[in-house]
């Protein structure tokens, strides 16, 4: 038996579903029975969400008590070991962390809660391989061991992951190019820069085929881990470029040049996923990629404008402010409310910036009047626009025009 919760009780989604129901109820779009039974499969659903988050934060809870006394252990144990000691300790514990995590998957319980602690777990894998230089020198039979480990551990755990998870291969990607650069840097002669040149070229290797198993598997159902993994490239480009450009070719603030076509590469991979993937790759939270986007472009202009470019106040004003008003269109034409809250925020950042350097000028004061005038009488129109065609800007609605 499942006792109804109080509305009060629930969330912010179950309480728009219940809301919904009583309107199409009124509208006599369905019947009582109908609407009652909607209503009894909202409670259910309510009251299951509202177990499993019971559930979460008991295993938080229990995650943080452990942790404090994993903190309570080390303060006791660590002065009384000397480096190598340490260091196989860091490996143990990441090695039994990650283990557990991936236990704790294998029985589909606490998903959140392995997931992290897998990732922990490398995590202090990593930490342990570079901490190993207290002990042992590059190129010393400790440094090798260690780098093959690390070097090994994405390559023993990928058979498991690809088979039952669909976000830890992505996981084991990034942390698969981390492994190889401290294998590299701790057992090998190589140097800095040939070692990230290194690391270029293997992740271009994993982007190309990544879209190449895509594109054999457009229902996403052979390897359904592909398009995770392919978007935790993109990303781990992001730092790639940063290195490449500061180290290998020195072109410290022109790095930013290379960054803005990183991004916009993305921007334009998100935008192909939303309007022309095929339906097996199409994801909810590609949506989601595309307002960070405009997110992370904010410093990346003002870095761009400020400190490469080394120009005045009006630049950076174009650079945000033109994609924040496109993303404003694109908003409003495709319902994405993500967008468009981050492409007004945009929008303010770059006005504001604007007008506190030109502060005191009357033709700063007059540009903003007449922006926040145009910005008044654009929501109007949006205003009756939806109303005349029952459509509310940023709400609801897929991605994907129909």
């Amino acid at each position: 038996m499942v006792i109804p919760l109080p509305e009060a009780a629930m969330g912010h989604s179950a309480r728009g579903v219940l809301e919904a129901i009583s309107r199409w109820e009124q509208k006599a779009l369905i019947q009582d029975d109908l609407a009652a039974t909607l209503r009894k499969e909202v409670d259910e659903t309510s009251a299951e969400g509202t177990a499993r988050l019971a559930q979460y934060v008991l295993a938080a809870t229990a995650a943080v008590v452990l942790l404090i006394a994993a903190g309570v252990f080390v303060d006791w144990a660590w002065p009384r070991m000397d480096d190598r000691a340490r260091t196989v300790f860091l490996v143990a514990v990441g090695i039994g962390v990650h283990l557990w995590g991936a236990r704790i998957e294998a029985a589909r319980r606490w998903l959140p809660a392995a997931l992290l602690m897998q990732v922990s777990g490398l995590g202090v894998l990593a930490f342990a391989i570079i901490y190993s230089e207290r002990a042992w020198a590059d190129g010393t039979a400790g440094a090798i061991i260690l780098g093959v480990l690390g070097l090994l551990a994405p390559v023993v755990l990928a058979p498991r992951t690809l088979r039952g998870s669909t976000l830890m291969p992505a996981v084991h990607l990034c942390f698969a190019l981390e492994f190889l650069a401290l294998f590299l840097d701790r057992a090998t002669p190589v140097s800095g820069n040939d070692i990230i040149w290194i690391i270029d070229g293997v992740l271009v290797a994993a982007i190309v085929l990544l879209v190449a198993l895509m594109r054999r598997d457009q229902e996403g159902k052979l390897h359904p881990w592909a398009l995770n993994a392919f978007a935790a490239a993109l990303y781990a480009g992001f730092v790639l470029v940063v290195l490449t450009g500061d180290q290998p070719l020195d072109l410290q603030e022109d790095v930013a040049y290379a960054l803005d076509v990183w991004l916009l590469l993305v921007v334009g991979v998100t935008l192909w996923g939303i309007h022309r993937a095929p339906s097996g790759l199409r994801r909810d939270w590609f949506e989601d990629q595309l307002a960070l986007a405009m997110l992370a472009w904010i410093p990346l202009a003002f870095f761009t404008a400020l400190e490469a470019m080394e120009s005045g106040p009006e630049v950076p004003l174009a650079l945000i402010g033109v994609p924040a008003v496109a993303g404003f269109a694109y908003a409003d034409r495709y319902r994405v409310r993500g967008v468009l809250a981050t492409s007004a925020l945009s929008f303010v950042v770059a006005v504001w910036y604007w007008g506190v350097e030109r502060a005191g000028a009357l033709g700063a004061v007059i540009a903003l009047g007449v922006t926040a005038g145009l910005l008044f009488w654009l929501s109007g129109r949006i205003g009756r626009g939806s109303d005349r065609g029952n459509r509310v800007p940023g709400v609801g609605g897929s991605a994907s025009p129909e």
